[in-house]
């Protein structure tokens, strides 16, 4: 769902949306999401062609345990508070500084290194699709596990240590000491020294 900043009705619009799933058009390696995107808040116009989106985004993902790869079903549910400037506004406002970098994203919006919260746009529209992705990938968690026991794959054979107990040795040799480890088997048993 697209919001058309210049066709705003009032000062302040509410705004009630259910995305659809594919449109967030997230990685299936990354995450996969379980139904519509729920999104309820409204947005309110500023001075100088800002605007303010404040809402409640709630979603379902599943993602993959970061030992075992199982799916993890994780729940979504946080406050939405952005606010859209347009490039040549803030331009104005800010100095540059020499060692400033810019991430412009595919659709022409540009996070603000100094304020996360304060997002440039070319043109005025709001892409709510693209505000729930971003902030489905803000809300998940570095490393999901399907549980915090989780014993994750056996590094040899792959098995799910979870489900099966393998026969593989997990004994870990340096491979920087293996010249000294000849040298101990060239000289073979010996008496110790006294």
């Amino acid at each position: 769902m697209v919001i058309d900043l210049t066709t705003l009705a009032a000062d302040r619009v509410p705004v009630v949306a259910d995305i659809p799933a594919a449109a967030l058009d997230a990685p299936a390696e990354d995450f996969v999401v379980g139904g519509p995107v729920h999104f309820e808040g409204d947005v309110e116009r500023g001075s100088a062609e800002t605007y303010q989106l404040r809402g409640q985004l709630q979603a379902h993902l599943s993602l993959s345990c970061a030992r075992c790869t199982d799916p993890v079903d994780f729940a979504v549910d946080v406050p939405v508070d952005l606010r859209f400037v347009p490039v040549a506004v803030e331009k104005a406002h800010v100095r540059p500084s020499p060692s400033a970098v810019s991430d412009d994203d595919d659709d022409g919006r540009e996070m603000n290194d100094e304020d996360p919260s304060i997002v440039l746009y070319d043109e005025p529209r709001i892409d709510l699709a693209q505000v729930a992705r971003e902030q489905c990938y803000l809300a998940m968690p570095m490393k999901p596990l399907c549980r915090p026991e989780c014993q994750g794959l056996c590094v040899q054979c792959g098995s799910n240590r979870n489900v099966t107990t393998c026969t593989c040795e997990n004994r870990w040799e340096d491979p920087r000491l293996a010249g000294l480890k000849s040298l101990l088997k060239d000289a073979g048993p010996q008496a110790p020294r006294e």
